[in-house]
């Protein structure tokens, strides 16, 4: 090896600011030897200072060597740094573990840039070195509670799918045991009132009625119940779906049921589209629209309007606004809870099962819903579906059976 220390062209010369600074300061040729190094640097890495004469090695020193790092792994990424510095690439920072005195190993980060000599010829690189161990033993804890943190998430997330698998399993076993019962009472019902004969006692007539009509709405209840379990069940036929032509469709078949209405419906041509279930997606649009059809009856004319705006983050909303009676939020902290309702059963039809039905296929695709609403002044609600769907068993890893 040559005993020569370095070539000089790289050499500053070391004085006490460069000697005294706060950091390492350490300049190397392209061979990957020492041209000069600090003493603050020295005495961080406890090297021998009699090796050094004003910051020159005493002798041609290999960097690498000189720190205590003789693996291929380490000169070889010292290496691409220098060779890239070598083709004209700005600086950059390269981390190495470091033996310091009394066992103890620095994280060291070195910010290195280029030296240049005449005509712009490469010479080697100059570093800033500072000791990042600290930093990177707080990355590595934040790294490592972030890892538990989505362990912790991901048996949450299947805790949860089994608990609302086990929901829908009941709720479905129920709502089907129930029928029968259900169907028992209102046949009787039904014998009676026959027998009775439209001119018996009236306030018995009445109770049959009221029982009659209770049983009619226990039953829609059930299959409301049974409806809500499904979705929860049902696999997503996945493929890509148009919303446009799917709100046209619906609106068609709404028109069909409500011939007598006066309603202007305002479509937006060119909605998004998005992956997901198309039976599904439809059912969730007809929940929302039926929605505004019923709470728009008293408007002549009703407005029902289906378009989309793009939030902050890029993303397209798709929306169904009408202008129906409305209802306070304030009042409505579980708008979307089954069998919620914001109006009184006498005045508007329905059992509250529409807009938890919407909620539930919105969030099997992932999605979100959500709503802006006035008392007296109509209300919107909003949907935010991904373009790609979104499966909580296929994201978080299915459960064992």
């Amino acid at each position: 090896m040559d005993n020569k220390p370095a070539s000089p062209d790289l050499h500053t010369g070391p004085g006490a600011p460069y000697d005294q600074a706060p950091c390492g300061l350490v300049c190397i040729d392209a061979e990957q030897r020492v041209v000069h190094i600090n003493r603050t640097l020295i005495q961080w890495l406890g090297l021998d200072p009699t090796r050094f004469a004003q910051g020159r090695p005493a002798s041609s020193t290999d960097f690498l060597s000189l720190v205590g790092l003789v693996d291929a792994h380490s000169r070889a990424l010292l290496g691409s740094h220098l060779a890239l510095l070598a083709r004209g690439g700005l600086g950059s920072t390269l981390e190495l573990d470091v033996a310091g005195p009394q066992g103890k190993v620095f994280r060291c980060e070195f910010g290195m840039e280029p030296v240049l000599g005449d005509g712009g010829r490469f010479l080697g690189a100059s570093a800033v070195v500072l000791d990042a161990t600290e930093r990177s033993r707080s990355e590595q804890q934040v790294a490592e509670l972030k890892r538990e943190l989505e362990q912790r998430v991901t048996r949450r997330t299947n805790q949860l799918v089994a608990a609302n698998r086990d929901i829908d399993v009941f709720s479905h076993s129920v709502s089907h045991d129930l029928r029968a019962p259900l169907r028992h009472i209102s046949s009787f019902v039904s014998l009676a009132q026959e027998r009775i004969g439209p001119n018996g006692d009236s306030q018995l007539l009445q109770y049959q009625a009221s029982i009659a009509k209770s049983g009619k709405r226990m039953s829609l209840m059930i299959e409301g119940l049974l409806e809500y379990a499904r979705m929860g069940r049902v696999s997503l036929a996945r493929q890509q779906v148009p919303l446009s032509p799917l709100v046209q469709g619906v609106v068609r078949h709404l028109q069909a049921e409500n011939p007598a209405r006066s309603i202007e419906w305002v479509i937006d041509d060119d909605l998004p589209q998005v992956r997901g279930d198309a039976i599904l997606l439809a059912e969730m649009l007809r929940n929302l629209l039926q929605n505004a059809v019923n709470f728009s009856r008293t408007r002549t004319p009703a407005r029902i309007e289906v378009g989309q705006w793009t939030d902050s983050s890029g993303e397209r909303v798709v929306f169904v606004r009408d202008n129906g009676v409305g209802f306070d939020l304030e009042h409505a902290p579980n708008l979307f809870a089954l069998f919620q309702r914001q109006h009184h059963s006498m005045d508007y039809e329905g059992i509250g099962t529409g807009l938890a039905l919407a909620q539930r296929i919105v969030e099997r695709h992932g999605g979100r819903i959500w709503c802006e609403a006035a008392s007296s002044a109509g209300c919107t609600f909003a949907i935010s579906l991904p373009a790609q769907v979104i499966d909580p068993e296929s994201e978080f890893g299915r459960l064992p059976s």
